[in-house]
């Protein structure tokens, strides 16, 4: 569509400001059971946002046909849906920022695979996995690719674009062993196909169901863990909305009146990165068109400042950090991160269950939306993992609850691991925490 057209209609018929925010996605969905290849679809989409003010009022329109002959159409319903609403609320359709940071655009080897040659990848993984053990009964693998490109212009003077393209591979497996079945998981984004180790993905996937066999509950207590890196990322996506200034405006976040204060312990920052080196997508702006940069949310256990977008920002009277993002092209822009993480420590893994000598080791937690509270900082999640014992890993254990507040488990974190990982938009190491409270038998 033609914005310059477009910009110029509206404005003949009244409309102050207009703004176009576009997505353009091309997907492949690829999805393997043993031997078949259930899934092979290849999916696009091309969506318009288009805001316009008329008579003072800000409406959206959402339209699908990227053309000039909609242009009459979109204006016409702007006007009339804008006469049918009255609200005095504040709306932000942003100039935008002087500069904004340049990203080479990072090369991968998606279109160097055609979709056998993907669907390939799974199927040779379930080979790889069916080889490890008799008590494997079936494998299912994933290939999704994802290529996205956002742009956004107005009549205020902004103009930006950005494009980020990304694969990943996921497989479950499920083992049986003297009656008793076991489900093992994991996944891995990629950069490049010709660099995925598929003997790693298939190794984790089995022993995540193999290794947990027999499993055990525990007795109920206090005892020293060791929280994997996965559920370290997993509860800090699951409270990444304690930070958000909307959670916060509307009294639901336990950070709440805490900026400048200490609220985790000294050896505790986290970091918001959106244009993080090891994350999977990069941003220049968020879905406002605000330059997205760097932000320390907490430094030596200190919160140094809320993420905002342009509605918090003027209700708290301070800038947008760049974190206005849409789930969706269609849907309202709230207040989230871009790439979280934990800044890791220096501590090899085997080194932290040595230091704990006899505890628990938790690789994996459940219920993480419905088992905390965002107000509180509490958490109550059922967990599994292994016992630590003479400072190793050793008998696997199940079915417990790990309880707690968040502020209270980062306050007590004895060390951060050196083996951070981050995937998808949120990263971390593995922690050693010195007490936590197991509900088990």
């Amino acid at each position: 569509m033609n914005f310059q057209k477009l910009k110029e209609e509206a404005l003949k018929k009244g409309i102050k400001e207009i703004e176009v925010y576009s997505v353009k996605e091309n997907g492949i969905e690829i999805s393997t059971y043993n031997d078949e290849v259930d899934t092979n679809v290849l999916s696009q989409t091309d969506v318009l946002a288009i805001r316009g003010v008329y008579n003072k009022q800000i409406v959206t329109i959402y339209e699908e046909n990227n053309n000039d002959e909609m242009i009459p159409k979109i204006i016409n319903k702007i006007i009339e849906n804008a006469s049918l609403i009255d609200k005095n609320e504040p709306y932000f359709i942003y100039g935008g920022d002087k500069n904004y940071e340049t990203i080479s655009e990072a090369k991968n080897d998606f279109d160097d695979y055609n979709t056998k040659d993907k669907a390939d990848l799974c199927l040779k993984l379930k080979d790889l996995i069916f080889a490890k053990s008799d008590t494997v009964k079936s494998v299912s693998a994933s290939y999704s690719e994802h290529d996205v490109a956002v742009s956004i212009i107005n009549s205020n003077g902004l103009n930006v674009s950005k494009h980020n393209k990304y694969a990943f591979i996921a497989v479950e497996v499920v083992c049986s062993l003297n009656e008793e079945m076991k489900t093992g998981f994991d996944y891995v984004y990629l950069k490049n196909i010709k660099d995925f180790q598929m003997d790693k993905l298939a190794d984790s996937a089995f022993l995540d169901a193999y290794e947990s066999f027999n499993a055990k509950s525990i007795k109920s207590g206090n005892y020293k863990v060791v929280l994997d890196k996965s559920v370290v990322s997993s509860l800090l996506s699951a409270f990444s909305n304690i930070f958000s200034a909307d959670a916060v405006i509307k009294n639901m976040s336990f950070l709440k009146d805490k900026v400048g204060e200490k609220i985790f312990g000294e050896n505790i920052t986290i970091i918001d990165d959106p244009m993080f080196e090891l994350a999977t997508s990069k941003d220049t702006f968020d879905d406002e068109g605000v330059k997205s940069t760097e932000k320390t949310l907490v430094e030596n256990g200190k919160l140094i400042t809320y993420l905002h977008n342009l509605k918090t920002a003027s209700i708290m009277k301070t800038k947008s950090t760049g974190n206005g993002y849409k789930a969706s092209a269609s849907s309202s822009v709230g207040v989230s991160p871009s790439n979280l993480y934990l800044k890791p420590g220096k501590i090899e893994f085997a080194e932290m269950l040595k230091a704990v000598d006899n505890g628990i080791y938790v690789n994996s937690v459940q219920g993480l939306h419905a088992g905390l509270n965002p107000i509180s900082g509490d958490f109550n999640l059922q967990a599994s993992g292994f016992l630590i014992e003479n400072g190793k890993k050793s008998k696997p254990i199940t079915l417990f609850i790990l309880s707690g507040k968040l502020q209270d488990m980062l306050n007590n974190v004895v060390y951060l691991g050196n083996d951070f990982e981050i995937k998808g938009s949120v990263g971390a190491p593995s922690i050693t925490i010195e007490k936590m409270a197991i509900s088990g038998k």
